[in-house]
């Protein structure tokens, strides 16, 4: 009997409940490869050739395509969506397996399929591939850092982060830092935990993620006389790059599910206001603490006090914390209005340990909620 060959060999795998079908890429694909192919995103996080014609399109199906399925180095399906809209080519999944029973996992997903949950859909069709057909014992995935999108679907398949790690990844010759994750046959097949930000709606403010078009306005508030004065924990001079770190950390504090940063929006031009944030959540008591500072133009309109309003119902009221604590420089009266404004009680003072731009040390005031009001006891001062 002759062994079958591409596109014979290759499996239909289908999730009939999500609508995702990978079956084998064919010629019809083409252009649609070519599109794929030139979207800004996939140049960016990709090493497809730039630029990218029909020519390396049908180069990447006959010899990447075909070509791996016959020497069985890297198994590639397209991924097609049957639900509505129907879009008959809308990426690529492989399985890139190595002879000690591992594999890499690699995907792309054409731009108008974005948004759907496909890749994750087609991801956990794979991976079940891999581990209860082929048996395999271990799945890696890598993607250059800020890739955020493919962390989100590694993530929603599965895969552990198992951290950032210095020039891992050769992009067009230059050596880019690189995410890391795996996963094993034993672990558990449901989702990494993942909280992103939810956007919450106040009277005269809007919580919602950070994006880079916030960049600016954090180096603004950043830079401020009065903010620094209480926040000397900021770098100085506060620069633009320091600012895209910021956003970056609460992007990860997010996929590690260990924090939550709002930027305080305006909600009539969404400009950024500020930033609230909720941290401390993933240790092993159910308490948080709410953190904030306000843009020099937001002062004094009670947009700070709105938002940390918003922040502690969500803290509370979702279940995600018991108990929340807000501390302040006893000094910094604007922001212990913020914490009383807010309904918080304060519960303690701690003295002579929290440092200010000026280099004097002031005391530190604690105030605190509760999820249960009936258990509140104001202390004794």
């Amino acid at each position: 009997m002759t062994a079958a060959a591409f596109p014979e060999i290759v499996p239909v795998l289908e999730d009939l409940v999500r609508g995702v079908r990978l079956r084998a890429h064919r010629p019809g694909d083409l252009p649609a490869i070519v599109e794929q192919a030139v979207d800004p995103d996939s140049v960016r996080f990709t090493t497809v050739p730039t630029p990218y014609g029909p020519a390396d399109a049908r180069w990447f199906l006959e010899e990447m395509v075909a070509g791996g399925w016959t020497s069985g180095e890297r198994l590639s399906w397209a991924i097609e969506l049957t639900g509505r809209p129907c879009i008959e080519f809308a990426g690529t999944i492989d399985l890139r397996p190595d002879s000690d029973g591992t594999a890499e996992v690699g995907f792309g997903l054409h731009p108008a399929a974005r948004g759907r949950g496909a890749m994750s859909a087609a991801l956990r069709l794979l991976r079940d591939h891999a581990f209860d057909v082929r048996g395999l014992g271990l799945l890696r995935w890598r993607a250059v850092v800020g890739n955020w999108g493919s962390r989100r679907v590694a993530a929603a398949a599965g895969f552990r982060f198992d951290g950032r790690v210095r020039g891992l990844l050769n992009h067009r010759g230059d050596l880019l830092d690189g995410w890391l994750a795996t996963m094993t046959a034993d672990d558990p097949r449901e989702s990494r935990g993942w909280l992103e930000p939810p956007v919450l709606t106040g009277p005269n403010v809007v919580l919602r993620a950070f994006t880079d078009r916030d960049l600016d306005r954090i180096v603004e508030g950043a830079s401020d006389v009065r903010t620094r004065h209480w926040l000397v924990s900021l770098p100085a001079p506060y620069t633009l790059d320091d600012a895209r770190s910021y956003v970056e950390g609460a992007r990860e504090m997010a996929a590690q599910a260990d924090g939550l940063a709002w930027c305080i929006a305006d909600p009539d031009d969404d400009r950024c206001l500020g930033v609230v944030s909720l941290e401390g959540y993933a240790n092993y008591a159910r308490r948080g603490e709410i953190g904030y500072w306000a843009h020099p133009d937001a002062r004094g309109r009670g947009v700070v006090t709105d938002a940390v309003r918003l922040a502690t119902a969500y803290a509370l009221g979702s279940g995600l914390v018991a108990f929340v604590q807000i501390r302040s420089a006893a000094g910094n009266r604007a922001s212990r209005h913020v914490a009383e404004a807010a309904g918080y009680v304060r519960a303690g003072l701690l003295p002579a340990c929290e440092p200010l731009g000026d280099g004097s040390i002031d005391d530190l005031v604690v105030y605190v909620r509760l999820a249960d009001p009936a258990r509140r006891e104001t202390p004794s001062m």
